[in-house]
């Protein structure tokens, strides 16, 4: 799949979620808040597909776009500020290459998880805002062998919106960026970049 029908497979899959989460309609107008609560929720996050160059410029490593699923859970200081914690996995399909002879190449299915922790700021007090969100975690691929097997730290910011449709249940769904650190054979970082979707339980 290349990157162009990649974003758009995530920009369907948000608007439905979207369009799913308007047909239940907003809970009553009455005296509500978000703050000193708790929260249990399922992920999906989309992460596109990248390119290194990597062990002495010699192979070319291609990750396919791919989705993790996973659970997170979050507790609500205030109204705006939230802290989460999530763990995803997944199956990522590689091909890697010898760059100077392309056409000689090796496709297998690598393993994959994923361990964010993140502080989101929820720009407005009401039921349905904007977010901005930041934080870092582990990323680790395991092929079994010893070609891509490592564990490293990573980086994301994004943004999106939140939506608590009652008391107790949000949709939130963010645009995030992810960037790791540079692998011990590789010539470049990994970068991907995808949609999140959760439905959060929120509990007291």
């Amino acid at each position: 799949m290349n990157r162009q029908s990649w974003a758009r497979s995530q920009w369907i899959v948000a608007v439905a979620l979207v369009t799913l989460a308007a047909s239940t309609g907003y809970a009553e107008d009455k005296p509500w808040s978000r703050a000193h609560r708790g929260e249990l929720y399922p992920i999906l996050q989309m992460l596109s597909s990248d390119t290194v160059t990597a062990w002495d410029a010699v192979d070319k490593v291609e990750l396919d776009g791919t989705p993790c699923f996973g659970a997170g859970m979050g507790f609500n200081f205030n109204d705006h500020l939230n802290l989460n914690t999530e763990m995803l996995f997944g199956s990522v399909g590689s091909t890697q290459s010898w760059i100077l002879f392309p056409e000689v190449h090796e496709h297998m299915e690598i393993g994959a998880w994923l361990w964010n922790l993140n502080l989101d700021y929820n720009i407005l007090k009401g039921r349905l805002t904007p977010l901005v969100t930041g934080g870092g975690g582990l990323i680790r691929f395991h092929e079994g062998g010893q070609r891509l097997s490592e564990t490293h730290w990573t980086g994301n910011l994004g943004a999106g919106v939140r939506w608590d449709m009652t008391d107790a249940v949000a949709l939130r769904i963010i645009y995030r960026w992810i960037l790791t650190e540079q692998f011990e054979n590789a010539d470049d970082r990994f970068e991907f970049d995808g949609v999140s979707a959760s439905l959060i339980f929120m509990f007291k």
